[in-house]
């Protein structure tokens, strides 16, 4: 079985649309799938929608909080209660192609750790994103890559895969519960000297991002030089 993992907080406009899309994909490939729903205590009303998808469809379950845990820690979870071997997460709006699932999901079961969809390797297209954006996300890989001794290009990117014996173990070790959670677990990851691969990947950024760029500009900045002085 392969888990497919959709973090959710706030996203009551796309959910439903979304996870239809998922699963349309997913009923015409050759896999034994379930989905999570992995609900981080939203304040609008995704978790009643997240509910009702999920009594509708019997390979949806809901995965919820009653408090904030943090992207981070909502994805931890997800993954720990993953009935898969195999589990893929994605961000809620999608902004990944989807057709790139079977390529990730060949590289972990040619023997891989870790898939990355990568938007900065080499034949990535990257539509929609604004020069600011573009700049930020090169400069964070470069500095990641500079201090903390990693090979990864794309850190961040919400389109991840995972053998689930081989991560489990490092998520104990992981001391963000949020956006830094990525780039923990890889450089975790690397250290343990699991076999992690990058795929470039089609990527459309979607309008009304949750990601503020100076707050998390200095967050990202922050948790870095704590991990590097932690390292």
């Amino acid at each position: 079985m392969i888990t497919f993992v959709i973090p959710i907080y706030n996203e009551e406009k796309i959910i439903k649309a979304n996870t239809n899309r998922l699963v349309q994909f997913l009923e015409k490939s050759k896999y034994n799938y379930e989905i999570i729903l992995a609900e981080d205590a939203s304040t609008d009303n995704s978790l009643k929608i997240a509910r009702k998808i999920e009594s509708e469809n019997k390979k949806i379950k809901v995965v919820g909080s009653k408090k904030r845990l943090g992207r981070g820690a909502t994805l931890t979870k997800a993954i720990r209660e993953a009935n898969g071997e195999i589990v893929l997460y994605m961000d809620a709006d999608l902004a990944s192609d989807l057709t790139h699932i079977d390529e990730m999901i060949d590289e972990i079961e040619a023997g891989a750790d870790i898939v990355i969809g990568s938007r900065l390797k080499k034949n990535a297209k990257i539509t929609n994103r604004s020069i600011t954006r573009e700049i930020a996300s090169r400069g964070y890989n470069s500095l990641i890559r500079l201090l903390l001794d990693s090979k990864i290009e794309d850190h961040q990117c919400g389109f991840k895969a995972f053998r689930k014996s081989s991560v489990e173990p490092l998520l104990d070790h992981i001391k963000d519960n949020h956006w830094f959670w990525d780039t923990e677990l890889l450089i975790y990851a690397q250290k343990k000297r699991l076999n992690v691969k990058e795929v470039a990947i089609v990527w459309l950024d979607r309008k009304g991002s949750s990601v503020k760029l100076q707050h998390d500009i200095w967050y990202m900045g922050k948790s870095t030089i704590n991990l590097w002085l932690r390292k």
